[in-house]
């Protein structure tokens, strides 16, 4: 058996080596490639997927393999990089996107709303919320104020200076009662249409908004403040056991979806097999003539010819 000597020129290393470099070779696996990307398209997921390899994968690279810091690193330039070219953008939205899917989105808006329990206690449960109780307050002595200024001028002045505590600790008294009223306005059906055109209206605003606004609506500092809270909550550990744990969930529940589904039925692998293969092979042929894997084949190829002769 041929002794392996690292890096050493041997007949089966120049062979090899310059067998990838031909265009001979290059065609052949292309040919090869094809074949085998449409035989792919008619086997089920499950038989091509090693779901427990994937799974461990994504797991691996989530909980241990991932460098948080240059991963931040990478998101914040990312988003520099797409925040600049959306600052040059004058189109908008809607000049983009089909008119038939805008008209989609429409008749979306336009259908009724059907309000479920969870969203009843939803909205309930957001009206008890305190910052919605000091809006309240606010609202109904604002209105209170406004009103006594019209009718009694020195009695709304009055009230501004020494009765405002006074006043809101009264409205407070009464604020269980506003809640469920709001909490029923809200939930009511003759109501909601008011809420799906204002909901209407603000899609269609911000699809008529040139891209190059959405950059400008955030400011130097918000920014910089918004990167330094991606690069805190990419550097959790939590966080990052919990974005592992939430990727294998979704692989889970993908592969559940997709193992019986032969691979053609997701990817037109039949149709655009040749064009993948030639591709292929472009991604794949550096990676063969790196110095370790050529050495490797190589000292493969002399093992075999030894164990034949």
């Amino acid at each position: 058996m041929p002794r392996k000597v690292a890096g050493r020129s041997t007949p089966h290393h120049r062979s090899w080596k310059q067998r990838l470099q031909s265009k001979a070779f290059k065609r052949t696996f292309t040919t090869v490639l094809t074949a085998e990307f449409k035989s792919l398209a008619t086997l089920p997921v499950a038989s091509v997927l090693d779901a427990k390899l994937v799974r461990e994968l994504i797991a691996q690279c989530g909980a241990h393999m991932m460098n948080r810091e240059a991963v931040a690193d990478l998101v914040v330039d990312i988003n520099r990089r797409a925040g600049k070219r959306l600052n040059r953008r004058r189109e908008s939205l809607l000049e983009l996107l089909d008119p038939a899917l805008v008209a989609d989105i429409d008749a979306l808006l336009d259908e009724e709303v059907a309000v479920t329990e969870s969203v009843e206690d939803f909205i309930a449960a957001l009206m008890r919320q305190e910052f919605i109780q000091r809006l309240f307050t606010d609202v109904v002595f604002t209105a209170i104020v406004s009103f006594n200024k019209r009718v009694n001028p020195l009695f709304g002045a009055l009230a501004v200076q020494v009765l405002e505590e006074q006043i809101k600790g009264f409205i407070r008294l009464f604020m269980p009662m506003l809640q469920r009223q709001a909490t029923a306005f809200a939930i009511n059906p003759a109501n909601q249409r008011m809420l799906l055109n204002f909901t209407r209206a603000i899609i269609r605003q911000l699809l008529n908004e040139p891209l190059s606004h959405y950059a400008a609506m955030v400011s130097t500092g918000q920014r910089r403040k918004g990167e330094a809270l991606i690069r805190t909550a990419l550097t959790d550990p939590r966080i990052e056991s919990s974005l592992a744990s939430a990727a294998v969930a979704a692989w889970d529940d993908l592969y559940a979806v997709i193992r019986d589904r032969k691979v053609g039925d997701l990817l037109r692998l039949d149709e655009h097999a040749h064009w993948l293969a030639e591709r292929s092979v472009e991604m794949i042929l550096p990676a063969l003539l790196r110095p370790q894997l050529l050495q490797f084949v190589a000292d493969e190829m002399a093992r075999a010819a030894a164990d034949v002769s």
